[in-house]
């Protein structure tokens, strides 16, 4: 071999290891998705603003005959302003317990009759919360309801973003007293740091709430991302008699450093996953940080006094099917051109709560199904899951053409019947205002989930032009919040039961809307639907006409067969 091939084989070589060093350079500093961002409620002042009658509206509508049981509103920013607690998005949660279903926005919370819908407290989150023990909130609210111990828990910012206080009924009357700890979710640097969307689940063992940690790099900054904590407490340091407390918890910090090769993909937006098995293994599932996934861990050697001594597995990607982030939603709006597309329909974080039953995890969340770089429409995609191999059993998009779809939560009974609340809107004049749909699914022995109700409208927004920031007839100004959340809760003495609360658009605050004086902003309101996943779909009238024809077919098919075989004979 000459010298001239020699040296040329080395450069090759060089120029090989060069590229692997740059590919594997590359693949060590893996930057988070740049619209994972800090998500923090923002409260609106406007002089003049005028609320809504406290009493609210809070009469149920009747809808006895099919699926959709009765509904009824929730909190509305009218409420929340009476008590000068105005924000925007509500941050929409709710949770049915024994006899009451509780609901709790960025600003106030409520107590209703879970069977009449009739309201009983409507306090702001502040008054809350200083009556359970603790001084000021900050929003980023959840409530649940323990049907084992059967009591409440609530969760929020503390008056200090950094930390998280949870609050715990005496028994299971959501208006009886309450009383709390806290504690930091987040330290950061020591200045500016938040412990920002905070999840809330339940097992056998333990409370599992999520975090993504955020501070500004100096005083003064703007957020960054610096990574996640899994705080994983045990059910008997919150339940037992007593004040509850935070000992021994586990926090499971993941740190995120921009480029750095030392980030563990753990996810965004860690959801515990709500059980009622046995066992001393919890389980988070998260959007993955760097690719469009979901990625799942365990969280082992838990028992329900303890998490010192607990860990967490490595994180696994399921592989679910492609998809991009979704887009902002479109509305019918013709008046106003720039506001048929400006809805905030989120991003594919998993924004509510996750259940396990029967050995399958069921999860939803917002995509673009259509991986082309291009704004399509959004699709709730819902997935269950093998919960001991993480094997994918089954996953469908919901939602179809001219419409988008957002803001989904989901919820599984002990017999597989499964629940789904989702936002719907459209360009189309008649159909496209934002509503609030919910439908329900029967679990398949294959793990699939089969419509049982079909689409049903819950709730229908009362314009079809809602934005955020700027007044009625003007372009929408600043960034179009929604949501963030959604929740469905079965009823814990009625299974077949699933109580739904979603976001709709609310009257503007003008004459118009019947508040004279009033500065003419768009209002959210929330609402409150009950569905039975006993009650199958009953066809629309044409349906009903293509049924009878098709029955009439057949029978003239069986006649004429008969006929022909007894001429034959």
């Amino acid at each position: 071999m000459s010298k001239t091939q020699t040296a040329m084989q080395h450069r090759f070589a060089f120029l090989a290891l060069a590229v692997m060093a740059l590919v594997a350079s590359q693949a060590q500093a893996q930057v988070a998705k740049p619209y994972f961002e800090f998500k923090k409620p923002k409260m609106i002042a406007i002089d003049g603003d005028l609320s809504h009658d406290i009493n609210g509206l809070a009469a149920p509508v009747s809808n006895p005959s099919g699926a959709y049981v009765f509904g009824f509103e929730g909190v509305s920013q009218y409420d929340g302003s009476f008590f000068g607690r105005n924000f925007i998005p509500p941050d929409t949660i709710g949770a049915v317990g024994a006899s009451q279903y509780m609901a709790t926005t960025n600003g106030a919370y409520a107590v209703f009759n879970k069977t009449t819908g009739v309201r009983t407290s409507l306090v702001s989150d502040v008054a809350f919360w200083a009556a359970a023990g603790q001084t000021g909130a900050n929003g980023d609210s959840r409530v649940m309801y323990s049907a084992s111990a059967n009591r409440w828990i609530a969760m929020s910012f503390g008056a200090n973003a950094k930390d998280l206080q949870i609050a715990v009924s005496n028994t299971s009357d959501a208006l009886g007293g309450w009383q709390s700890t806290k504690f930091e979710g987040y330290g950061g640097l020591g200045f500016g740091a938040t412990a920002d969307y905070p999840t809330l689940a339940m097992d056998r063992n333990a409370v599992y709430i999520g975090t993504n940690n955020f501070a500004p790099a100096s005083s003064g900054g703007t957020n960054s991302f610096r990574g996640t904590t899994m705080n994983v407490i045990p059910l008997d340091s919150l339940f037992s008699a007593g004040a509850p407390t935070t000992s021994n918890m586990k926090q499971f910090v993941t740190p995120y450093v921009n480029g750095s090769g030392s980030n563990v993909d753990r996810g965004f937006a860690q959801q515990g996953v709500n059980s009622s098995s046995a066992g001393s293994t919890g389980k988070v599932v998260a959007t993955s940080l760097f690719d469009y996934d979901t990625r799942t861990f365990n969280v082992t050697g838990l028992s329900s006094s303890s998490a010192t001594g607990s860990a967490v597995t490595a994180s696994v990607g399921i592989g679910e099917k492609a998809f991009e982030s979704p887009s902002p939603a479109h509305q019918p709006s013709a008046a106003i051109a720039a506001n048929r597309a400006v809805v905030d329909a989120g991003d594919e974080r998993i924004s509510s709560a996750v259940y396990e039953a029967n050995g399958r995890i069921y999860m939803v969340k917002t995509v673009d199904p259509v991986a082309n770089g291009v704004a399509d429409n959004s699709r709730i995609r819902y997935t269950v899951l093998d919960a001991n191999t993480n094997a994918i059993l089954d996953e469908g998009d919901i939602g179809q053409a001219g419409y988008d779809y957002y803001q989904g939560s989901i919820a599984v009974n002990e017999l597989g019947q499964v629940v789904i609340g989702y936002n719907r809107s459209g360009l189309d004049a008649a159909t496209g205002k934002i509503s609030f749909m919910g439908q329900s699914f029967n679990t398949a022995a294959n793990g699939h989930l089969v419509s049982q109700s079909g689409e049903l409208l819950l709730k229908e927004s009362l314009v079809d032009d809602y934005h955020n920031g700027s007044l009625f007839g003007q372009a929408a100004a600043g960034r179009q919040r929604w949501g963030d959340y959604s929740s469905v809760s079965v009823d814990p003495t009625d299974s077949s039961k699933f109580y739904l609360i979603g976001e709709f658009a609310r009257e503007y605050n003008n004459a118009d809307g019947g508040h004279p004086g009033g500065t003419g902003g768009s209002r959210w309101g929330t609402w409150i639907a009950v569905i039975d996943a006993n009650v199958a779909a009953v066809p629309e009238p044409s349906s009903w006409l293509m049924l009878v024809c098709g029955i009439s077919a057949v029978g003239f098919v069986a006649h004429r067969r008969r006929r022909n075989e007894s001429l034959a004979a």
